[in-house]
């Protein structure tokens, strides 16, 4: 209790008497995800969950981008190209937090680099699990383009970022680019980067992501068209398995010989790789038929100006998705020791360095009708309706020999699916007082058969402190079938053949926002039946009975001449600890003073801290790249109670953003530093960071 007790007094010396800055980027759920190729996605919790990965919030905005404004950012839905517009990530608040992994969220949970697999702590911030589950941790690096911002420009425009940390040996280092050309009002052509190379601070734990991203839009009166192709994608990140003793970091007086370099504390292996690589082709193509519309408006010649009214439209979306992860060592000594000298493989295959691998491709087609809101008195609303068919094939190791000759090989296993969905969706995009949206998919032949995904959002303005004051509900009801991964698996080191059951979810919440006090309240609760989750042996499991969710998520900001204060406190509880284990808290806070040098240079310096209490979290298995229980005996370890602090200068001139970062500079004087992400898997410890954002037109 002192202990606590001493914490809490240095957090408050130190709010009280630093001045340095962050965090006033948007707290709009619209903003989840947000990737400009100018930082790492950064993921506004939300506890308002909704479908199709867009919040309705999004959806509040007209559908229509004003091509004669110079730069138009938006973002579509994957299924049926729904455009909504949003806003580009150019906010200096905040800007250096966006370039850790920590500023994914409010509470992250990961194995302690930049570029490694990422769970968020707080229930409502995670998605399912997808069909190729072993890219799921990878999601705010991955690029989709559901997620992924298009946009028109008058003028040529092109984003250069760059962020470093370390020396030679553990370098950190991030590089992205953005370039969009238009040819006209309508096209646009464009090409971004991303390639993060994390050395890492601790043995074989180093990152590298190389993601190229090529797309286009074309939009007219009549016609829609959005490509988007991410070719050859590769995340290599190194394994460790965690700190074979953990006083290396919290208890260095009780190690003999201990070396001051963190590189050679005592992991329990080295050499070995997972190797993520994969191919995503998208295009959707939107036939809008309408009419012209007369309007006061006339032109340079003075000719009537008149306005298209599209009434309905007919689209088609294809998406092709290919994905590939390999599990590969060169310690095979360790690593075959670490997972107790077990091997499913046929014995009689050629011995070689352990290589699990599996592969994954997904073809699907969309074909859709949609009438148009706002082109009648009666139209208060879009409706589309849709039709998805998918075409699955997963590939896994297997152990049945096939003789070539006299030489004996070992085929791959293939399973084939596919599934086709219906569903609808119903949108009033405008209106003062009310707005809504609703959508439904219901799995009708195939894999998914009996499955359904019904949700709905509803929102309301309402006039509060000279201000308009939000209120916003959401609710879901989801019975999806286990993924093939979750059923099937076969590798060295793993093998299951299970017949789960389909979850079931439901959820209901709201959202209350008053921009005039700077206030936001969430609150959400979810019923899942059937919950699939990794055990303590890295094995899924199911459990059948039902778990509740209860989150409150309460951000409250303050402002005071120079001297802003932000802060965000998410409260939440499982109804089983053992099965789904969450922090009863976790918090963000942010002191920091802005102020002006010259009108032109914005300054922001100030102090930032991450706080979860302390709680049994998941651990993490390598080979399989998942969160896991941890084992239920006296070697579990609670992790939590650690305020995680950085000290930054956030700087804006011009067309410039840059950043200075002191990165969990509480290890120097918070004893014991104990700085665990996840158990056995140390953040980084104290460094300096900086980085550079520079945007360049014409």
């Amino acid at each position: 209790m002192k202990k606590k007790t001493k914490i809490l007094v240095l957090l408050l010396l130190i709010f009280s008497s630093i001045s340095f800055g962050q965090r006033t980027l948007s707290k709009d759920p619209s903003l989840k995800n947000f990737d400009d190729g100018d930082s790492i996605q950064t993921s506004s919790p939300s506890l308002l969950r909704t479908a199709d990965s867009i919040s309705s919030n999004s959806r509040e905005m007209a559908v229509v981008i004003d091509t004669t404004q110079k730069f138009n950012y938006w973002r579509i839905t994957e299924r049926t190209g729904e455009v909504y517009p949003i806003i580009p990530d150019t906010f200096l608040t905040d800007y250096f937090h966006r370039t850790n992994v920590e500023g994914l969220g409010t509470s992250m949970a990961y194995p302690g680099n930049l570029g490694l697999p990422v769970e968020s702590r707080v229930y409502f911030d995670r998605e399912d699990r997808s069909d190729f589950l072993f890219s799921d941790h990878f999601r705010p690096y991955l690029k989709q383009p559901g997620t992924y911002n298009f946009m028109n420009a008058k003028i040529p425009y092109s984003n250069l970022s760059y962020q470093t940390a370390g020396s030679r040996t553990n370098k950190e280092e991030r590089l992205q680019a953005l370039l969009a050309i238009n040819f006209g009002k309508k096209l646009n052509v464009g090409t971004s980067i991303d390639y993060l190379y994390a050395r890492g601070f601790f043995n074989s734990q180093g990152t590298k992501h190389t993601d190229w991203v090529f797309f286009s839009n074309y939009l007219s009166d009549g016609h829609q068209v959005h490509i988007f192709l991410n070719p050859a994608s590769t995340y290599t990140n190194a394994e460790n398995g965690g700190l074979a003793d953990d006083n290396y970091i919290v208890r260095p007086e009780l190690v003999s010989n201990r070396t001051n370099k963190t590189k050679n504390f005592p992991t329990q292996f080295e050499s070995t790789w997972n190797n993520l690589s994969g191919n995503r082709y998208f295009l959707n193509y939107r036939f809008n038929l309408g009419f012209d519309r007369n309007t006061d408006k006339v032109d340079e010649e003075g000719n009537e100006v008149k306005q298209f009214v599209p009434v309905s439209s007919i689209l088609y979306t294809f998406d092709y998705t290919d994905k590939k992860k390999i599990f590969y060592t060169e310690d095979s000594v360790s690593v075959n020791r670490y997972y107790s000298y077990v091997d499913y493989l046929n014995h009689d295959r050629e011995k070689q360095l352990p290589s699990d691998s599996t592969s994954f491709y997904s073809i699907k087609n969309t074909v859709g009708l949609s009438l148009r809101e706002g082109f009648s008195n009666w139209a208060k609303f879009d409706f589309t309706a849709f039709l998805t068919h998918d075409i699955r094939q997963y590939k896994l190791m297997d152990n049945t020999p096939v003789m070539v000759g006299d030489s004996v090989f070992f085929d791959l296993r293939k399973a084939n699916y596919h599934s086709t969905f219906v569903g609808g969706e119903l949108i009033k995009k405008t209106g003062k007082i009310l707005r809504y949206n609703a959508q439904g998919s219901f799995g009708v032949i195939g894999y998914n058969l009996g499955d359904f995904n019904l949700s709905g959002n509803i929102e309301t303005r309402i006039p509060f402190l000279k201000d308009t004051t939000s209120v916003f509900a959401s609710a879901y009801i989801k019975n999806i079938a286990p993924t093939y991964y979750e059923n099937h698996y076969f590798s060295q080191y793993f093998k299951w053949e299970n017949d789960f059951n389909k979850i079931k979810k439901v959820y209901i919440g709201g959202r209350i926002k008053v921009p005039h006090t700077l206030s936001e309240v969430k609150l959400g609760v979810e019923n899942i039946t059937n919950y699939i989750y990794f055990d303590e042996t890295g094995y899924p499991k199911q459990y059948d009975g039902n778990i509740q969710v209860l989150a409150l998520d309460v951000q409250q900001n303050f402002k005071l001449k120079a001297l802003h204060w932000d802060n965000q406190v998410v409260y939440q509880t499982s109804s089983n600890q053992d099965i789904l284990p969450l922090p009863t808290l976790s918090a963000y806070s942010s002191l920091f003073i802005q102020f002006a040098i010259a009108k032109v240079l914005t300054i922001q310096m100030g102090v930032n801290a991450h706080y979860w209490t302390r709680y049994y979290s998941p651990t993490y298995e390598p080979a399989l790249q998942q969160f896991k229980l941890q084992n239920a005996n006296s070697d579990r370890v609670k992790v939590g109670e650690y305020p995680l602090l950085s000290g930054f200068l956030n700087c804006h001139l011009k067309q410039t953003r840059f950043f200075l970062q002191y990165y969990n500079l509480g290890a120097l004087f918070i004893s014991p530093p104990q700085y665990f992400s996840i158990p056995h898997y140390p953040v980084n410890p104290p460094l300096l960071k900086m980085g550079v954002s520079v945007d360049f037109f014409n």
